[in-house]
């Protein structure tokens, strides 16, 4: 039989299951944006194991933050692993579809700018495109993509500036 729990240990097991409550949700919510549902709870529970490992115990002032950097790094992390391929990551066919009914002509005009924007963006270069992409649809912080291409945090800025000027100057080219 296992000796009881001490009181530290009762307090900190309550804090677990009370943030796993609050905050697990959101953080199921937020993998699912990136990776497919069943993913997405693996990765909840390694939020919260890292949590317990890192000292559960102690006191966390901002938990939602706390979590949710545990959850970015994740991400970040296996992002790292993952070569960048095109068909994986500009997967934008269904993007475009009107949620509701317009007029033929509407549908054209926004048809003719999805593929314009598309063709833009297969126009950048490698790298101007993967800083745009994990930003714009990734939401990834400048920060994480720096430390995701091992590049600076200027230079992601300058690839990004590059990217929506180029997307840009293709939108106003067109008619």
């Amino acid at each position: 039989m296992a000796p009881p729990l001490r009181p530290d240990e009762v307090r900190a097991d309550q804090r677990m299951g009370a943030w796993m409550a609050d905050y697990g949700p959101a953080l199921r919510r937020y993998f699912r944006r990136s990776v497919g549902a069943g993913e997405a709870e693996d990765l909840v529970q390694e939020v919260f194991l890292a949590m317990q490992v890192r000292g559960a115990h102690e006191t966390v002032d901002n938990a939602s933050g706390y979590l949710f950097r545990i959850a970015a790094n994740l991400l970040a992390k296996r992002r790292q692993r993952e070569p960048w391929h095109w068909d994986r990551h500009a997967q934008l066919d269904g993007v475009f579809e009107p949620r509701e009914e317009i007029s033929p002509e509407r549908a054209l005009i926004a048809k003719q700018a999805a593929a314009g924007v598309l063709e833009a963006l297969k126009a950048l270069p490698p790298r101007t495109a993967e800083a745009f992409l994990l930003h714009r649809f990734e939401e990834m912080t400048y920060a994480a993509i720096a430390s995701h291409m091992g590049v600076s945090v200027k230079a992601v800025e300058a690839l990004i500036a590059r990217a929506i000027k180029r997307v840009g100057a293709v939108l106003e080219a067109r008619p």
